[in-house]
């Protein structure tokens, strides 16, 4: 049985209610959390939206998360909601992250443990254009980079457990799973 590596149920904690840092624990929201249903993406409206940072590990249920990618546009986050997303998206040509990378022998990823050689490529960037279908993202920046999620499962690195195909099921759709978000504190 394959699952769907998309997310599309969030909450987020309300600034209106914070709970104190004493009481939340190590892992516990900033505020009350609230049902969250992101807004359909006016990609068109990011045209000059400069990149501030960057994230592979957005998300949380609080003990951990699932790896979303995120682009910190000052303000708001542009988010990738796939489970492990580096793994599924390529920055001119190259793997966001592969853990298993050495073991495969396919080439280094932008982002391994401490290394990240992409921060400085994508940091202060303006995004140009963003166009998403239902299988697919492409993204590019004023200095000519392209981040993108092909089509072609093949092109992503295949799950190591079962070796079945990073890939979508029929039902997914990328285009809800692509958002911005008021806030890095996103709740699955």
């Amino acid at each position: 049985m394959e699952f769907s590596p998309l997310y599309t149920s969030f909450e987020i904690p309300d600034p209106a209610r914070p709970i104190d840092p004493a009481d939340r624990g190590e892992c516990g929201p900033s505020g009350e959390l609230v049902p969250f249903l992101p807004p359909p993406l006016d990609a068109a409206g990011l045209a000059g939206r400069r990149i501030a940072a960057l994230s592979c590990i957005l998300g949380t249920y609080g003990m951990g998360g699932p790896g979303f990618f995120e682009l910190d546009l000052g303000g708001d986050w542009l988010v990738i909601a796939i489970s492990g997303a580096g793994d599924w998206i390529h920055v001119d040509g190259r793997l966001v992250t592969d853990m298993f990378h050495a073991d495969r022998r396919r080439p280094a990823p932008w982002i391994d443990g401490a290394r990240d050689e992409l921060s400085p490529v994508l940091t202060g960037a303006e995004i140009t254009s963003l166009t998403l279908g239902r299988d697919w993202l492409r993204l590019t920046t004023h200095r000519g980079t392209l981040l993108e999620i092909a089509q072609a499962p093949e092109t992503r690195p295949r799950y190591e457990g079962s070796k079945q195909l990073r890939r979508l099921l029929p039902q997914d759709d990328l285009r809800r799973a692509v958002f911005l978000s008021p806030t890095p504190e996103l709740w699955i």
